[in-house]
Order: C-alpha cells, then sequence, then structure tokens
C-alpha cells in the first residue's frame, strides 16, 4: 500500500517563499499565496502577462528578470519551481534539499516534498482537497461542489455559528452541557435550513 500525504494548513506569515517561473504555474501559486502574509520573491527570465497585472496589485512581491542561481535559495522557508523544465526542476530541489528546504515542482510529482492542495474557502471554513498531484482536474470539480453546496450567501451563517460558538465556552464552562447545546443547535439547522432529518 502506498503511503498516504498527512494534510496541513501552513502558516507562512513573514515566511520568505521564492517561486520559480512566470507564467500560468506562477500566477497559480500567487493566487493561493495571496493572502498567507508571506514575503514572496519571484525570479523568472520572463513573465506572462497575466502575471504581471497580478503583480501591479501588489508591489511588496519581488520580482526580478533573470535565470536562478543556488544562492537565490538562500534563506528560504520554502521553494515553487513553477518552470516547465524538469531538469531545472530537479537540479534545484536536490540543491534546496541539501539546505533543508521544502520544494513544490508544479506538475512534477517527482520532483516535489509536498503537494498543494485545492482550496476552498467558505466563510470561516476552509476546505483542502488533493489527489497527490496526479489529478488537478479532479481537485476542481470537487470545489465546484463544494462552492455549490454551501454558496456564498452562507458564509455569513457559518461566521455567526462560529461565533456563537465561542461566546458559548464563556457562558458554558462545562464541556458536556455545551456540546449538548451545540448538538441542539446543528440538529435544529439541518432539518430546519439544510432539510435534513
Amino acid at each position: 500500500m502506498n503511503p498516504k500525504k498527512y494534510p496541513i494548513f501552513l502558516n507562512l506569515e513573514g515566511r520568505n517563499i521564492l517561486i520559480v517561473g512566470g507564467g500560468s504555474a506562477c500566477l497559480e501559486k500567487l493566487m493561493g499565496l495571496e493572502y498567507t502574509g508571506a514575503n514572496l520573491h519571484l525570479i523568472s527570465l520572463d513573465y506572462s502577462e497575466d502575471v504581471i497585472s497580478f503583480l501591479e496589485r501588489y508591489p511588496q512581491i519581488k520580482r526580478e528578470t533573470r535565470a536562478v542561481i543556488e544562492e537565490d535559495l538562500n534563506h528560504r522557508d520554502i521553494i515553487f519551481l513553477a518552470t516547465s523544465d524538469t531538469e531545472t526542476n530537479k537540479r534545484f530541489r536536490t540543491l534546496a534539499k541539501n539546505k533543508g528546504i521544502w520544494v513544490n515542482s508544479v506538475d512534477d510529482p517527482k520532483n516535489c516534498d509536498f503537494y498543494s492542495s485545492s482550496t476552498v474557502t467558505v466563510g470561516p471554513i476552509q476546505f483542502a482537497i488533493s489527489t497527490d498531484g496526479m489529478f488537478a482536474g479532479v481537485s476542481s470539480t470537487l470545489r465546484k461542489l463544494f462552492e455549490e453546496v454551501l454558496p456564498e450567501e452562507d458564509h455569513e451563517l457559518l461566521e455567526t455559528i462560529f461565533i456563537m460558538r465561542r461566546k458559548l465556552k464563556e457562558l458554558l464552562p462545562n464541556q458536556e452541557e455545551r456540546r449538548k447545546v451545540l448538538k441542539g443547535i446543528i440538529q435544529k439547522l439541518n432539518s430546519e435550513y439544510f432539510h435534513k432529518p
């Protein structure tokens, strides 16, 4: 049996992230990292119009137009190799591994230390979907399904439920009593709002 991956949500605030490459794979990573608070640095020989347009909104993202070199890997927490060149990915993943840095080579699973998941954010809830880097299309289909099941107009309701739970911790310090109240709220929502028995 193949070993399973361990899903985690990383706190990247203030972390130094390098993205190598400036095409559609780079844009995908930028969009995923947009609100993480990470320090982003891009290095590529050229950049697509979409990437340039994205970067215009974020002047704090450092961008250099040149080839990547080994010294660029220093002082990085994570590296995304968003190139279409397997040999470049392999070389820089090896260099990064020697420095103890995790690498994700986009669409190149054999040169990855981890896979990025497809994410769905619904108010305070975030779902992560992964196919171990083997079939991104399945992830996007499942993402659409989640978005249909939990449409945007329900985000406020979910946020309210989370706030209620936080307040209940103060009002009802007894865990069993709190659990009983929360269970009753969820059952009521299921039967009346989501029409489930």
